[in-house]
């Protein structure tokens, strides 16, 4: 590891009174080599803790024909990915919360395929309240569990007009109604013919067996 320069940040006087609060952070800029590829280097520069990425910084990729290619920036302590922060790489971009490395608490990833995932994260995972939407524009909302739609939801089938709420097991629909969405005829591929709705069929059941 190799340390290139440093200096120090200004920190209020009043403040380095209570030592349990304030601590001293150094600018620093770290190049390291990469545990998962010899294309490259990793480049951190920002604030630090004992020489370690603590604080707000820019870890970045530096290739060997001299490229920089941003990888993440926003929040560390002590040399983890902690807090609010924005991840690149070459098949999504990242930002929201982070703890001990990994996506977790609120967040928004966009995919290379056009998909997109709004919500909650646990170890890196969607897990808790969350929105996805595929590239061909369907939507799923509802809980999430292991990155996986597990428990109650409701997806939108946006290609043929249809919405579809139901209880999902490990990505699996278990039990769900289906009924047209209002703007059926305008979907790209709306299904040929409309669903009846449910509630006057159990209407005309009642009064018809028990009048």
């Amino acid at each position: 590891m190799a340390l290139r320069g440093t200096h120090k940040i200004f920190i209020n006087k009043k403040l380095k009174s209570d030592k349990n609060i304030v601590k001293l952070h150094k600018w620093i800029k770290i190049i390291k080599k990469s545990r998962k590829s010899k294309s490259y280097s990793l480049q951190y520069e920002g604030q630090s803790l004992s020489n370690k990425p603590h604080g707000i910084g820019v870890l970045s990729k530096v290739y060997i024909d001299g490229l920089i290619e941003k990888y993440y920036s926003g929040n560390f302590v002590e040399g983890k990915k902690q807090g609010f922060g924005g991840l690149w790489t070459d098949h999504f971009y990242y930002e929201g919360d982070f703890c001990n490395d990994k996506r977790h608490g609120f967040g928004r990833i966009w995919y290379k395929d056009g998909s997109f995932y709004q919500g909650n994260w646990r170890d890196g995972l969607y897990d808790g309240d969350g929105m996805i939407i595929k590239d061909n524009g369907n939507r799923y909302e509802g809980e999430f569990l292991l990155g996986k739609k597990h428990g109650d939801g409701i997806y939108y089938h946006l290609e043929t007009g249809q919405m579809q709420k139901g209880h999902w097991f490990n990505d699996i629909c278990k039990t769900s109604t289906i009924e047209d969405i209002c703007w059926r005829q305008s979907a790209p591929k709306p299904s040929p013919y409309p669903i009846p709705k449910l509630v006057l069929f159990i209407h005309y059941y009642y009064h018809y067996h028990l009048s």
